[in-house]
Formats: C-alpha cells, sequence, structure tokens
C-alpha cells in the first residue's frame, strides 16, 4: 500500500463503465506495480462483481451491469508485464441492470425535478441551508412551467394572424393581454409560480425572509435574512483571488419582471403538506443544467463562463464537451459500493473573452453563464471526480476528464 499525505491508497484502483448502445462493458484496472503471474481478474459465478488480487492485496468492485450468472470466471492478464489492464466485455441483450443499480432501468431523457406538474398548491419552498421558510404552504395557487430556453427568439417567426384568416389588427390589443402579441412580455402574478429547469419565478409580494442587496453596479440579489444575520461579518472565499461576506445569494431580481428568480439549488422543497422538505446536491442541478442547455441549443460543446456585471465580460471561461451524456459507472474510489449514473465531460479552462467573441468559437459550441460560486463549484466537482478514475483516464488529448452525477429516476420517486 501507498501513503500520500496520511491517505491510505490502495495498490489496485478499479473502474467499470457500461457502454449501453454498444452493449459493452468497460473495464480499467489501475496497478501501483507491474503485473506478474500471480496477478489474476476474476468474475463472480453471478456476474454481479470484479476482483482483482495482485501482491497480496485484492479489490473488488459491483459491476454497473451484471453479466449474468455462469462460473466463477478468470479474465486473461497481458503475458508483458504492465500496471495499466484494460477488458472489455460483452453485455447480453437485456442485461439485468436492476440488481446493479436499482435505478440503472431509466428514461434516457434530463431528469429535472420540481417541474409545475410535480407541484400543488400546498408546496412549501426553503432555502436548503438555513430552512428558512421562503414561499407558504397555500402562498402559491397555481404553477407554471416557463417557456423553453430561447422562446422570445421565437416570436420573431410568429405571424400576426393565423393564414388563413383576414390580416386585421383589430385584435392586436386582445392578442397582447392574452401575451400572443411580438411586444408582449412575461409578468409574474401573486399567487402564480413560475417553474423554469433550474430556476423559481415569483412575485415579490409571495416570498418572506428575504431582503435584496445590491451585490454590484448592475445587478441585485435577493438575500435570505436569517441565514444572512446569523452569519453576519464572516467570509469565505466565492471566487480565486476574492472574499465576499456570507450573505446567501440565493437567486436574483429579475428585471424584467420585477420579481424574485431563485436558484433551486439553494433551495428546498416540500411538494405537500404530508412530504418533508427536502433538497438535492448541487452536482445533480449542474449536470442537469449542462444537459438542458445542451439539448435546447442543439450542441455537445458549451462554453461556460461566470461574468462581471460591472462590466458586462467574462472574467473566467471554461470549454466543456458532454463526451457520453448518460454513463453507469463503478469505481473502487467512490464513496459508495452502488453504480452511479453520470456525465461524463471533458473540460479545459479558456482565456478571458468578450461575450461576442464566444459565438465565433465555433458553430458547435453553445454558451452557459453560471454565477461565480456556481462556476467554481464546477470546476471544482469536476476537478475532484478525476478520483474516480484510473490516472491514464484523467486525461484525453488536451482535455481534462471529469465525471458528474446525474438525476435518476429515484431522486424523484417520491413525488405525487
Amino acid at each position: 500500500m501507498n501513503r500520500q499525505s496520511d491517505k491510505y491508497v490502495p495498490n489496485i484502483h478499479l473502474y467499470a463503465e457500461h457502454l449501453q448502445n454498444i452493449r459493452t462493458l468497460s473495464i480499467q484496472a489501475s496497478l501501483s506495480t507491474v503485473s506478474n503471474q500471480a496477478t489474476k481478474a476474476t468474475l463472480s459465478a453471478d456476474g454481479h462483481y470484479l476482483t482483482v488480487e495482485h501482491e497480496g492485496e485484492k479489490v473488488a468492485i459491483r459491476l454497473p451491469v451484471s453479466l449474468g450468472s455462469h462460473g466463477d470466471a478468470t479474465l486473461t492478464i497481458p503475458a508483458a508485464p504492465t500496471k495499466d489492464l484494460t477488458f472489455r466485455l460483452n453485455v447480453g441483450q437485456k442485461p439485468e441492470t436492476h440488481d446493479a443499480l436499482s435505478n440503472s432501468v431509466h428514461k434516457p431523457e434530463n431528469i429535472i425535478p420540481w417541474m409545475a406538474g410535480e407541484l400543488t398548491p400546498e408546496t412549501a419552498v426553503s432555502c436548503a441551508t438555513c430552512h428558512a421558510e421562503i414561499v407558504r404552504s397555500g402562498q402559491i395557487r397555481q404553477w407554471k412551467d416557463l417557456p423553453s430556453e430561447g422562446w422570445a427568439e421565437m416570436m420573431d417567426f410568429w405571424h400576426c394572424h393565423k393564414p388563413d384568416e383576414p390580416h386585421d389588427h383589430a385584435h392586436e390589443a386582445e392578442n397582447v393581454s392574452r401575451g400572443f402579441a411580438a411586444n408582449s412580455r412575461l409578468t409574474v402574478r401573486p399567487g402564480m409560480g413560475l417553474v423554469g429547469p433550474m430556476d423559481f419565478l415569483f412575485a415579490a409580494e409571495d416570498c418572506s425572509e428575504l431582503e435584496v442587496r445590491p451585490c454590484d453596479s448592475r445587478k441585485v440579489s435577493p438575500i435570505c435574512s436569517p441565514f444572512s444575520s446569523r452569519n453576519a461579518g464572516s467570509k469565505e472565499p466565492a471566487f480565486p483571488g476574492r472574499e465576499v461576506t456570507i450573505t446567501k445569494a440565493i437567486g436574483v431580481l429579475d428585471p424584467s419582471t420585477e420579481g424574485f428568480k431563485l436558484r433551486k439549488p439553494c433551495l428546498s422543497i416540500a411538494v405537500s403538506q404530508k412530504t418533508s422538505s427536502r433538497g438535492y446536491s448541487h452536482e445533480k442541478w449542474l449536470s442537469s443544467a449542462l444537459l438542458t442547455a445542451a439539448e435546447s441549443q442543439g450542441v455537445m460543446r458549451l462554453a461556460l463562463h461566470a461574468s462581471d456585471w460591472s462590466s458586462g465580460h467574462p472574467i473566467s471561461m471554461m470549454h466543456t464537451w458532454l463526451f457520453a451524456p448518460d454513463l453507469v459507472i463503478s469505481s473502487s474510489a467512490a464513496d459508495t459500493k452502488a453504480a452511479i449514473r453520470v456525465v461524463k465531460v471533458l473540460y479545459r479552462e479558456g482565456v478571458s473573452a468578450d461575450i461576442e467573441t464566444l459565438g465565433k468559437m465555433g458553430s458547435a459550441e453553445g454558451e452557459l453563464e453560471f454565477s461565480k460560486e456556481e462556476w467554481c463549484e464546477m470546476r471544482s466537482l469536476l476537478d475532484r471526480s478525476a478520483e474516480l478514475l484510473p490516472g491514464k483516464a484523467r486525461r484525453f488529448q488536451q482535455w481534462n476528464v471529469g465525471l458528474l452525477r446525474r438525476f435518476v429516476e429515484d431522486d424523484v420517486s417520491d413525488m405525487p
């Protein structure tokens, strides 16, 4: 065994991923020393586990997909000594995935919790950090999903009247009131909650325990008052090279509607009075944001940037490539023995650039903006996730390789 900074490091690192499209299980084993005649790799009789033995140490992982029942099978170790072992095994037409990952028989689309159809008039919204109730149960009588990203641009293509009706502008005022006209704008009314993939939009009067503070010359943020008052004066790093007072900004004051746009990762929800309030990990929300942006923009590469709102320029940017949007993996370095549903992300940090130049970096690259804190969290999560991968799998050409956990159906199975 090795010890680095007093942390135990096994001599064997096992990693497996289920390549669903080609029904293949890819397995990598990284050894601290080269293999020898005593090195063994064995599949269990039920096809659930892989065990590797090397120099007196034995490590096993539960595979992300079962290979079916058979006798114990010993995999062939290369004759030439090597520190890196690779195996590719075929998976049958109907793998027994439910045994390896209870939620691995899943719908392939991006799962997004807390959309309008899942919420009720009893739904209450709280701060995920201090649990202060922001929107009380019964406050929102109606929930509506916001239009998909880019809906405003589609206004240019709308007809001002039906093609088979006379061209009459007499009803333009009526169209404006109903939200059909090209110059109509989104409004938020008390008692109505508007829902997007990553945000809620509420009328200010529907929200309690929030105060608005300027965070720079162009932007104000809703602050969770109880959290802010308890942590007044304390500081923590929020972006490389900067410090800010802890004030739990959980969204922005939307200038077009004058409503509060609150970020879902900062919230917890009690869907009804019969359910307890719960939130989800930021990691799953961030991966969902990547998947949503990729789907809406029709790209697999995204330029992520955190902006300096006082200048309107991005101050840091990262290029990402959603190399495998839906992957089920197992790793001996994970904090769980269960298989994990992830997005495999290739990423590299880019140079600062004007927002206008982002679109010139290739027609196949989209854009996605995060707050400074979310951008830093994304980068930190990707960097730390490299520990799940064997050393040689952490780089692909000029890209770093990271993994982000995805939402699975078990996450939303208790919703009504």
